[in-house]
């Protein structure tokens, strides 16, 4: 089959009769999942200068804490989230009247767990004020109890926005986060303000919180006050509904709800981090016990910032929630196909980048600390190349490690969204064992650098387990094409070791241009498919940049037609990108 150039211009020309997310199927779950990954990379950028800028003044430790501590907190809502999700999904394609009776009952229930948890919170340095003898410890406390009201506030606008696959809101809504601690956090370190105010952070940001509430009452198919009205008792769900629909609502449905939250917590404990922040808290303990102030300051500093780094496999962890929708809807319409397109697919494109991001995370571990984080390593002019030496080991390990904990829990969401959320949870409550147990024993021989070995080897029983259970449950024929990127990523590790980096200008033009070689590169051998170009294109045609996406996607199919590594051809067919035989 040929096609002319001029013809093959004119067909590219894709339907727009309907947005992405009206459209099921991969292409609407690796969408969504770009778009997230896109806002809150530059949420996370904001964040990242923000924690360079703040490397070693006292407000950054009131950040890390508070953050571990709201981490540990959202842990719930995360979880119930992910879970209630699917159900409400799955509920829908069976009845909108079912789906929106336990959508307005589940989001009632996620508020009271979430204002039950702010008021405990408050009260603990209170009530339990003479154990706390450590005045940080208690102050980040109280501070994240008035930070879950919002947190929470937050899951439940999101979440019917979520149920209505309208991630482009959500993805916008997020930068506003890291834009508003930047700025702030300047005013703090620059005017000397008291660091304790910066523990509500959360505070700090008031527009996303305003336009999930705008957007949630414009777009979900139920309202607020419905939510506040619900009723969390099996007999009056059935009673509020009509016949046909209460014989679908299961006895003790609430009891039922709240044992397959838990699995789902359970399997997305690492959205909140919940790992590192326990690991976080063990270091903590040891270095007030083995060490003198001055160090434990400096020790959860620097853990602070690693920590930090090793958060960029959210890349992986953005196409979750839209891989659980998805797989939830498929399941319910028993499309298997779709289940196993999906899988692959969100695997393949976020691999992609986070494979990506770690090769050149870890070919330029020596200069980001260096450049970045110079005032960790040195004491006036006295270098202590000893703690950089196991920072840099311990940045190396942070980031091989919760990149694995990412891609667990890409396929843990894809067993929850399949009905199958206690064999993801028994994987991740096993792990959790595993770092409870070893932890103690890796940072008492080996200081904070245990915290990386650690999670190493947690990480490495974690993903065969989950990938084992997804396999076996739903019979998925995995398809990855990760092979394919090896050739891609050396070129990457060798540019990045090659080129000589000598200030931070030079570090952030080297990672610009092996960033934009590394993409387009990826077709080239093979890596990228028409779906990912289709992908793209949605993507751009939602931010409103068609033109851009259009010389993107070309760019990128002639680069696949023109490699002579593969035996087809992208080519325009019907508005349909497909691969043809050369």
């Amino acid at each position: 089959m040929v096609i002319s150039k001029d013809k093959e211009r004119s067909q590219f020309k894709f339907k727009r009769d309907k947005k992405f997310f009206e459209k099921e199927g991969s292409s609407r779950a690796i969408t969504s999942g770009s778009l997230t990954m896109l806002f809150s990379l530059i949420n996370a950028g904001c964040i990242w200068i923000f924690i360079i800028l703040g490397t070693n003044w006292s407000g950054l430790t009131y950040f890390g804490l508070t953050t571990a501590i709201n981490g540990i907190l959202s842990l719930i809502g995360i979880g119930i989230s992910r879970y209630f999700i699917a159900e409400i999904k799955a509920a829908f394609v069976i009845n909108e009247e079912l789906g929106r009776i336990k959508a307005t009952t589940y989001s009632k229930l996620l508020f009271i767990i979430g204002l039950g948890l702010g008021l405990t919170m408050i009260a603990i340095p209170f009530i339990f004020g003479s154990f706390l003898t450590n005045n940080l410890l208690r102050e980040c406390i109280f501070a994240s109890g008035f930070s879950s009201f919002l947190i929470y506030g937050t899951f439940m606008f999101q979440i019917g926005l979520e149920i209505k696959n309208r991630y482009d809101i959500i993805a916008f809504a997020s930068i506003f986060n890291g834009i508003f601690i930047l700025p702030l956090g300047i005013i703090f370190i620059t005017y000397g303000l008291d660091p304790f105010l910066f523990a509500f952070y959360p505070f700090f940001n008031i527009i996303t919180i305003s336009l999930l509430i705008y957007f949630f009452k414009r777009l979900t198919p139920y309202s607020i006050i419905e939510i506040f009205r619900a009723s969390l008792r099996t007999r009056n769900m059935r009673k509020r509904a009509s016949p046909e629909v209460g014989e679908l609502i299961e006895n003790y449905q609430i009891l039922i709800y709240l044992k397959n939250s838990m699995y789902s917590m359970i399997t997305n404990i690492q959205n909140s981090k919940f790992f590192e922040y326990i690991l976080f808290l063990i270091a903590a303990v040891y270095l007030t016990i083995f060490t003198d102030t001055s160090y434990q300051n400096l020790g959860l500093s620097l853990l602070t910032v690693l920590m930090a780094y090793g958060a960029v496999k959210s890349v992986i962890l953005y196409y979750s929630a839209p891989l659980n929708i998805e797989i939830a809807e498929a399941s319910v319409k028993k499309y298997h196909d779709t289940i196993e397109e999906s899988i692959n697919a969100s695997t393949r494109i976020s691999s992609i980048l986070a494979l990506g991001f770690l090769t050149a995370m870890v070919a330029l571990s020596k200069e980001i600390l260096l450049y970045l984080h110079r005032d960790f390593f040195y004491k006036g002019t006295v270098f202590n190349s000893n703690l950089f030496a196991m920072a840099q080991t311990l940045f190396i390990l942070i980031i091989i490690g919760q990149f694995l904990y990412g891609y667990s829990t890409l396929f843990g969401n894809a067993l929850i969204g399949s009905g199958n959320a206690n064999l993801a949870a028994i994987g991740f409550s096993i792990t959790l064992l595993i770092i409870l147990t070893t932890a103690p024993i890796f940072i008492f021989f080996f200081g904070i650098l245990g915290i990386g070995i650690v999670m190493l080897i947690s990480a490495l029983f974690l993903l065969p387990f989950i990938l084992i259970q997804l396999k076996r449950k739903l019979k998925i024929k995995y398809n990855f094409r990760i092979y394919r990127l090896i050739p891609n990523l050396t070129i990457l590790l060798l540019i990045m070791l090659i080129i000589p980096f000598n200030n931070i200008v030079s570090l952030f033009i080297g990672i610009i241009f092996g960033a934009a070689l590394y993409l387009f590169l990826n077709p080239f051998f093979g890596v990228s498919i028409p779906e990912d170009l289709q992908m793209i294109n949605d993507l751009f045609n939602t931010l409103k940049l068609s033109f851009l996406g259009t010389l993107i996607v070309n760019t990128m199919k002639i680069t696949y037609n023109y490699s002579p590594l593969n035996k087809d051809k992208i080519v325009i067919e019907e508005d349909r990108l497909i691969l043809i035989k050369k």
